[in-house]
């Protein structure tokens, strides 16, 4: 996918005053960030295009003096000014696996099945608006293990959980300018430990439920310690809703179908329910954490999913307010935008070609990601703008000559004056997308953007050939 004019210079602004210690070190920073983004889906060397560029990148990568953790944080400051212009942001906290089968542990850190790769929590911040854009990364800690893992630990202990309290931690510093964050996480962050230190702080979240614990009504105490799930099923609705629901592979692995079955994308009628609830904290939880929290809890299922679907059910920890229809609406909206995170993810490693980058070091890499993050996010938002401003001006998206090949060549009609929608659904038409699966995901725009590159690449030597020419 080739980013427009526009997507570039932000990608750039996540290096705006950059000081490595060099000034040729920042512009060749920029140099590559500006090529790589042009083109994040080839191999270094056809995104460098030269022998110089590409000689440049290699050593700008295994350059020891430029450090990682600096340029994790310049994206941090270029994502807190533009969350500071939102005011309302959601931050989206998630872990990934980063893997390099070439690569040698050793040197690059152990994934569980032992092979290359390291882990990358990260914190990806949104416009809480109805729009969600993503704004940038706000955080990332990488989790680069020296020897093979020999087991689990202890729910809520080891070094490893604390990533969740240190990635909220550096958030809430760095966009401390923001009106309202609240905080979204997944089932991982379902500890006690975690959701005590976030209401002791007065975080506000939504989190998913993972442990069917024991818990009572806040405003009985009398009443009996119920499992959470029995609690909430003698709850009534509040209303009901429908929720367009996204389709989802197998993983082929027994343990993660079982947590997220494979399901088609759908539109799914939900009923939402809501409580306020006490329950204990396990007996490993020592001072100062308290014995026993408040929370409210919002329960989403479907009565009647279709025959062959596995129904939806979400149980959501929240410290936002659930009085009204509108507010348990906005905990659940909440909620659903942390799937931007997994395509934040897709676009990382497919769309930026990440997991392919070859290199030897661990420093080298993670220099590598910090410069495919922004351009990820970029790719992102150009399907939320297709989304959220589907009336603005398709040179937004793409370039004129972009458009007349769309024309051209493309096999969904385009008006004389098309806006952003029009042309990305005409790349998506290039890419494979049906119109009957409804809106298209930034991979079928990926691959809609790779052809028309191919497209553009031979209009481009066709016009070379002709100037050339005697005719």
């Amino acid at each position: 996918m080739q980013l427009p004019k526009g997507s570039i210079e932000r990608v750039l602004e996540a290096f705006d005053g950059l000081q490595l210690g060099d000034p040729r070190r920042e512009r060749r920073m920029r140099l590559t960030a500006a090529k790589l983004a042009k083109r994040p889906s080839m191999s270094l060397p056809e995104a460098m295009q030269t022998e110089a560029d590409l000689e440049g990148a290699y050593r700008l990568a295994n350059n020891e003096a430029i450090e990682p953790q600096q340029l994790f944080r310049a994206l941090g400051s270029a994502t807190a000014k533009r969350a500071a212009v939102a005011g309302d942001v959601l931050v989206i906290h998630d872990t990934t696996a980063c893997s390099f089968p070439d690569a040698d542990p050793k040197e690059v850190g152990y994934l569980n099945t032992g092979k290359a790769g390291f882990f990358m929590h990260s914190a990806l911040v949104l416009d809480a608006s109805s729009w969600k854009r993503p704004l940038g990364v706000a955080h990332v800690a990488i989790n680069s293990r020296k020897k093979k893992s020999k087991g689990k630990s202890k729910p809520g202990s080891g070094p490893e959980f604390l990533r969740w309290d240190q990635g909220v931690d550096a958030t809430e510093g760095l966009l401390k300018s923001c009106r309202s964050i609240c905080h979204i996480a997944d089932r991982e962050g379902d500890s006690y430990a975690f959701l005590a230190s976030m209401v002791g702080q007065q975080r506000t979240f939504v989190v998913r439920v993972a442990y069917n614990r024991k818990v009572r009504d806040a405003e009985d105490l009398g009443a009996q310690w119920t499992p959470l799930r029995d609690h909430v099923k003698g709850l009534s609705g509040i209303f009901e809703r429908e929720v367009p629901i996204s389709s989802r592979k197998s993983a082929h692995a027994p343990q993660i179908d079982k947590r997220h079955p494979p399901r088609n994308a759908r539109l799914a009628r939900l009923s939402f329910s809501a409580s306020t609830v006490v329950f204990r904290g396990p007996t490993y939880i020592k001072a100062p954490l308290p014995k026993m929290l408040t929370l409210n809890v919002v329960h989403v299922f479907e009565a009647q999913p279709p025959a062959d679907e596995p129904a939806v059910e979400w149980l959501l920890f929240t410290t936002l307010p659930i009085e009204t229809e509108e507010q348990v609406a906005t905990v659940v909206d909440n909620y659903r935008a942390r799937w931007t995170i997994e395509e934040f993810h897709k676009a990382l490693k497919t769309g930026c070609a990440y997991e392919q980058r070859e290199f030897e070091t661990l420093h080298a890499l993670l220099v590598v990601l910090a410069i495919s993050i922004p351009i990820a996010c970029e790719i992102l938002w150009l399907r939320s703008r297709a989304r959220h401003h589907p009336d603005a001006p398709a040179t937004d998206v793409v370039t004129p000559r972009q458009l007349v090949i769309l024309r051209t060549l493309g096999s969904r009609p385009l008006p004389t004056n098309p806006t952003v929608r029009d042309a990305l659904w005409a790349v998506a038409g290039l890419g494979g997308h049906l119109k009957r699966n409804g809106e298209p995901g930034w991979l079928v725009l990926y691959r809609g953007m790779q052809t028309l590159l191919t497209y553009e690449a031979g209009y481009e030597a066709g016009l070379q050939a002709l100037a050339g020419s005697d005719l």
